[in-house]
């Protein structure tokens, strides 16, 4: 059994070590505060970001109703002093037929390294399937076009007053999992 005397000098000695090694820790290297700079390798700006109210000028800009002096750039479209790299050209093709589940999905998709063509499968709850083609470039965007294959049906739910019915919407049984 440990005396007081004992423990008192033992915890003593864990408090000095402690305090040593926290007083060891400079001031401010703590990595989660945020930086002191900008955060970034560019110089601030000069002149500081003034908004403007509706209809007046911002200070130091042009009228509100003078012609932009530059085009405006399209959001979504590359500008024009981008440099496209090309990506790594890729193939890949995947399938999941499950009955137990009702799982049927399925996709494909390939690459040149600029344009991605592509298809996809799933099935839906209403029993039709929904095929996506599409193609994706890193000029124009993505491009879908959806189609479904079959006819929808909708199965008979439990009659009125059966068990865990009123006549109400699902399909008998339910799902499986």
């Amino acid at each position: 059994m440990m005396s007081f005397k004992s423990f008192a000098l033992l915890s003593l000695s864990l408090a000095a070590i402690t305090a040593y090694a926290y007083a060891q820790i400079a001031p401010g290297s703590n990595a989660y505060l945020p930086p002191t700079k900008n955060g970034y390798d560019y110089p601030e700006p000069n002149k500081p970001f003034a908004p403007s109210t509706p209809g007046r000028p911002a200070p130091g800009g042009p009228g509100p109703r003078q012609p932009p002096s530059t085009p405006r750039q399209i959001p979504g479209q590359p500008a024009d002093d981008h440099v496209h790299m090309p990506g790594m050209p890729f193939e890949f093709e995947y399938a999941v037929q499950d009955p137990e589940t009702a799982n049927d999905y399925a996709h494909k998709a390939s690459s040149d390294g600029d344009v991605v063509t592509g298809e996809y499968r799933v099935q839906m709850p209403d029993g039709r399937t929904q095929v996506v083609r599409y193609t994706a470039d890193w000029k124009t965007g993505y491009h879908a076009d959806v189609s479904y294959e079959g006819e929808a049906t909708y199965p008979q739910g439990p009659a009125a007053g059966a068990r865990g019915g009123g006549g109400g919407g699902g399909a008998a049984g339910g799902y499986k999992y």
